[in-house]
């Protein structure tokens, strides 16, 4: 922060701007520089007492490529008709929305408000019916020996050829971008199409800048003054000082500050499936996570990690990164708080959208959300789990309003979580134990269940007291089974089946005495 309130120096108005291209999937990732990052800049220059605009370019005029995931969006060879085009061009392969802009676009900018409030959404199909973005077209085009040469700088294996002019035309005839442009005359292109071998004349509202222009041609044009890039652009020699020189020397303006931000990985249970790519169509959405999570979740782990820094991410631990949150809204409460404890109490301020609340909030657990959302009845949930959260202790006062909205939103969203993501949390407790189960035990399975019961019995039921009891007995060799089986045998008594969740913090949700009286009665 420091270092970008020197780049602006003294400048009162400022846009921290970043861009997106709608080639196919809106991941989450891309809201970790271009939307997260740019947020808390932005807020913090505001809270300098300076009008800030956060901006967001979408990549709509850029080419429909054709790549694996994007022509799989369609049934059969259909897609194929469709490369070269320009993305808007193409239709919503679902046929829901106008085009595939908009059909990719919603999942992301639907919900986009909840993660950062107040963004300026800009297509560059917008952008080049702007009048100064023409006039810079026509500029660059008069001096397509100049921009030629520094650009070729950047393309010693591919240079282009003498007369190259640095725009891409649209083709009025196959309805796709990148025909050769032989002249700009005012708004019009003229140009030959290497595609279908038509030769014509389109608007330049049709057209794009070649990307090397058209990057800094945004920054002017909208004024940017700090933007954050991935770390593709960021390689020395690369796309991005490319683009700072041409500003430089072509454009005649001192380009925006940049700051390069690391990739976001995807995996499954644990298994790393790669960076979170747009029209590969691999990572999730924002509307997929808001489904499962609340957004300042996400944002408390974009403003932990250190942006240099590779952050993978998997729908599978959303309960692991609801700990992580609850226990650094902890140290944000907290009076005493050392080391990295610091750190995760103001990434916990930074990642809140709005104020934080003055006084720390009743945080229900989400894996303990999950168990009581399946246990409830569908009813009146939500006073329920508040009188069960009353009597086993987890709560010990009325829940303001606040407190019973989280409730309630962590309540929808653990079950979301458990049916799409971590079925084996699944929990359906026995009303009655059967006489199937029952034969299931042997003499030193119903003694192992006596010996838990009857420690249960005097315990404080919380989750960390569960949990310590059950270390007690497994590790000192009290029990007359292995340890896998007690738990099989505890699992059995209460859902029937064999496999269950995390033992301590599903018991903990459950009513102590009922807990008791069902291991007693299974051990006798």
């Amino acid at each position: 922060m420091p270092e970008a309130k020197a780049y602006v120096g003294e400048k009162r108005e400022l846009v921290v701007n970043a861009g997106l291209s709608v080639s196919g999937l809106q991941h989450v990732g891309r809201l970790r520089g271009e939307i997260t990052l740019s947020h808390l800049l932005a807020r913090a220059l505001r809270g300098a007492g300076r009008p800030v605009v956060q901006s967001l370019v979408l990549y709509t005029q850029d080419e429909w490529k054709g790549k694996e995931g994007q022509l799989g969006q369609f049934k059969g060879d259909e897609g194929r008709k469709y490369v070269g085009r320009r993305l808007i061009d193409v239709p919503d392969p679902f046929a829901c929305h106008g085009n595939w802009v908009d059909h990719y676009w919603r999942d992301f900018g639907g919900v986009l408000e909840r993660f950062a409030p107040g963004v300026r959404i800009v297509t560059t199909t917008e952008a080049y019916k702007n009048p100064e973005m023409q006039a810079l077209v026509r500029d660059l085009a008069a001096r397509s020996e100049e921009v030629r040469v520094l650009v070729n700088k950047y393309r010693a294996r591919h240079p282009y050829p003498s007369g190259w002019i640095p725009f891409e035309a649209f083709c009025e005839e196959c309805h796709t971008i990148g025909a050769k442009t032989i002249s700009i005359d005012g708004t019009t292109a003229k140009y030959r199409c290497e595609r279908c071998g038509h030769s014509g004349s389109s608007s330049i509202e049709k057209g794009k800048l070649n990307w090397r222009l058209e990057w800094p041609a945004l920054w002017k044009v909208y004024r940017v003054d700090i933007e954050p890039f991935g770390k593709d652009h960021a390689t020395p020699g690369g796309s991005r000082d490319s683009c700072k020189e041409i500003a430089e020397t072509i454009m005649h303006f001192r380009p925006p500050m940049g700051i390069p931000y690391e990739w976001v990985g995807i995996s499954d249970r644990g298994k790393d499936l790669g960076d979170m790519g747009s029209s590969d169509f691999l990572g999730f959405t924002p509307a997929q996570w808001i489904e499962v999570a609340d957004p300042e979740v996400l944002r408390y782990l974009y403003a932990y990690n250190p942006i240099f820094r590779r952050l993978v991410l998997d729908l599978y631990r959303v309960d692991t990164y609801h700990d992580l949150y609850d226990r650094a809204e902890e140290r944000f409460f907290s009076a005493d708080r050392e080391g990295d404890e610091e750190d995760q109490a103001r990434s916990y301020e930074l990642a809140q959208v709005s104020a934080p609340p003055t006084e720390r909030p009743f945080a229900l657990s989400y894996r303990h959300a999950a168990f009581l959302s399946q246990i409830s009845p569908e009813h009146g949930r939500i006073e329920w789990c508040v009188k069960r959260l009353r009597d086993t202790g987890i709560l010990d006062r009325t829940p303001t309003n606040l407190e019973r909205d989280r409730i309630a939103r962590r309540l929808e969203q653990s079950r979301g979580w458990v049916e799409k993501y971590a079925p084996e949390n699944r929990v359906r407790l026995m009303e009655v134990l059967s006489p199937q189960v029952q034969s299931q035990l042997d003499a030193k399975d119903r003694e192992g269940l006596r010996l838990y019961a009857t420690k249960a019995a005097g315990l404080p039921w919380t989750e960390d007291a569960i949990k310590e009891s059950m270390v007690s007995l497994t590790k000192a060799g009290s029990l007359p089974v292995e340890t896998g089986r007690f738990f099989r045998d505890l699992y059995l008594v209460l859902l029937g089946s064999e496999k269950g969740p995390r033992a301590a913090p599903f018991l903990a949700v459950l009513e102590k005495e009922w807990v008791v009286r069902r291991l007693k009665e299974a051990a006798h």
